[in-house]
Formats: structure tokens, C-alpha cells, sequence
């Protein structure tokens, strides 16, 4: 292909896009409403799984050690239990920081009279190996292996709680594929439409050029230049009313006490995906764009 051609292409892409730029801003419109709609259900999805993956990384199993087991051999019995490889930290709460934790309790505030029994001389609670799980799937292996330290009195785990959490984060990962697939499949449908109303307001014009000798390729060149030009403005549209969007809500969720309320550490930031999103956005847009003028052209090219 010639430059000059290439340059008419261009010159008729931008040409086109500004002598219809009702048709294109409509169709861009939509453009950038299925975007943000399919941006958030990807934010959202992340948020999700980064929100299950700090509820996993919670997921703890406390191990108490015998009483007559001397403080020497706790260092001994960690470094066996990290060796199972199921664990992200093993720490030692002592006799000490259980009490001194069960004293801190909220249960207790405004009623600390009911503690003044409990002291260092007299202190009920057990020293324990306190155990965060790389994933909540691992327990019942962990509480095997747990057993089977003779130094190990008893053991404390929700396997209740964790088998729900496990079920929930399945559902929830089968529900995001789900609704991802078909949510892209609605976006496809109505870009491509609004791009078939474009062609067809213009059909006339097409077929006046096919008529006078022009290839179909040659027809074809301009109206995909359009669609990439309605593609990557509608993507960058799209990717700056996400970024400023998403921005003010994690601020608002952040500041206040609402994460804390819901056991949400953090959330996703917009700039640690905003690559990722740049590039779907304009890949989903100009590659939609381009389909569907391709589609739309063709019943128009057959004179």
C-alpha cells in the first residue's frame, strides 16, 4: 500500500469521524458505557479475590503446649511445625501475652474489676503456637500433623468457618468467569449495532463509490480508521472516568471506618492495574470497533 494512500485513508478516517460526529459521539457513547461497565465488574472481581485472599491469609490455627513442656523446647517445636510448609507465620503466644490478650478483649472494657484475680502467679492460660495458613485448605492437614507432636496438649480450629470461606471463594471465582464472559458478550452485541446504524445511514455513499469502480477493500479503509478513532478516544474516555471514579470511592471506603467495620485491610489500587485496564479498554475498543465496521460494511459492499 502507498503512502499517499495511506495518507487519504487517514485524512478520510478523521474526515468522516467529524462530518458525522452525531453517529460517532452516539457511538461512542455506548462505547464508553460498556467499558465502565465491564472496568468495574473487573474491579470488582480483583476486589474480590484480593478481599478472599486477605479472609485466607487469616485463616489461623492455635495450638496449645503442655504445661510441663519448658520454654527451651518452643523454639524447637516452631521450626518443626514451619518445616510442614502449610504455614505463612508461626508465632509463640507465652502464658504472658495470653493473659495480658484475654485482659484486652472487648468484652471486658468497663468491667475490669472481674480480671483482678487473674495475675502472673495466677494465670490459667496455656503458652500456644498461633498458626496463619497459606490457604484455608490446608487445615485439616495441619491439625494431622499438629496431633502428632507429643508436645501439642490441644487444638483450636474452625473448620466449619474455613470450609465456608473455601466454598465461598469457589462460588464467587465461578460467578466472576461467568458474568465476565457474558457481559463482554453484551458489550460485543451492542457496539457492533450501533456501528451497523453508522454504515447504514451512509449505505448510499458506499454504494455510490462501489459503483464507480472503488475496491472494497479501498471502502473498507476509512470507516475501520473511523472505528479505531471512536475505539481509542472511547477507551480513554472510558479509562479517565473509571480512574477519577474508582480513586474517590477507595478514598471514601479508606478514610472512614467502613473497611475496618467489614475486615477489609486494603483495596486494589487503580494504579497497580491501570496498565492492564489501559490496555483491555483500547484492545476491546478499537478491536469491537473494527469487527463490527467490517461486519456492518459487508452486506453494503455486495452491489
Amino acid at each position: 500500500m502507498k503512502l499517499k494512500t495511506v495518507k487519504y485513508f487517514i485524512k478520510e478516517g478523521i474526515a468522516n469521524t467529524w462530518k458525522h460526529k452525531l453517529m460517532c459521539l452516539a457511538s461512542m457513547g455506548v462505547v464508553v458505557a460498556s467499558l465502565i461497565i465491564l472496568g468495574i465488574f473487573i474491579l470488582i472481581s480483583d476486589n474480590i479475590s484480593m478481599i478472599g485472599t486477605q479472609i485466607e491469609s487469616n485463616q489461623r490455627i492455635q495450638a496449645f503446649i503442655k504445661p510441663e513442656v519448658g520454654t527451651e523446647k518452643f523454639n524447637e517445636i516452631k521450626t518443626k511445625i514451619e518445616g510442614f510448609g502449610l504455614t505463612s507465620q508461626v508465632t509463640i503466644e507465652t502464658k504472658e501475652q495470653a493473659l495480658e490478650n484475654f485482659k484486652k478483649r472487648k468484652m471486658f472494657k468497663g468491667h475490669e474489676s472481674l480480671l483482678k484475680g487473674y495475675n502472673q502467679q495466677n494465670n490459667p492460660f496455656p503458652a500456644s503456637y498461633i498458626l496463619i495458613l497459606k490457604k484455608a485448605e490446608y487445615g485439616e492437614r495441619a491439625v494431622k500433623l499438629l496431633k502428632a507432636i507429643n508436645e501439642i496438649d490441644d487444638i483450636n480450629y474452625y473448620k466449619e468457618v474455613a470450609d465456608q470461606i473455601i466454598r465461598i471463594m469457589q462460588i464467587v471465582r465461578l460467578v466472576s468467569i461467568i458474568v465476565l464472559v457474558l457481559l463482554s458478550a453484551t458489550s460485543v452485541f451492542i457496539i457492533s449495532n450501533t456501528i451497523k446504524l453508522t454504515v447504514f445511514a451512509r449505505r448510499k455513499e458506499i454504494g455510490i463509490m462501489k459503483y464507480v469502480g472503488a475496491t472494497d477493500w479501498f471502502i473498507r479503509w476509512p470507516f475501520i480508521i473511523e472505528s479505531i478513532i471512536i475505539g481509542a478516544l472511547a477507551s480513554w474516555i472510558a479509562m479517565l472516568l473509571m480512574s477519577n471514579g474508582y480513586n474517590s470511592l477507595i478514598s471514601y471506603f479508606s478514610s472512614g471506618s467502613i473497611s475496618k467495620d467489614i475486615g477489609v485491610k486494603s483495596f486494589i489500587s487503580f494504579d497497580s492495574v491501570s496498565n492492564k485496564m489501559l490496555i483491555t479498554y483500547t484492545a476491546i475498543g478499537i478491536g469491537i470497533g473494527c469487527i463490527g465496521s467490517m461486519m456492518s460494511i459487508r452486506k453494503y459492499l455486495r452491489v
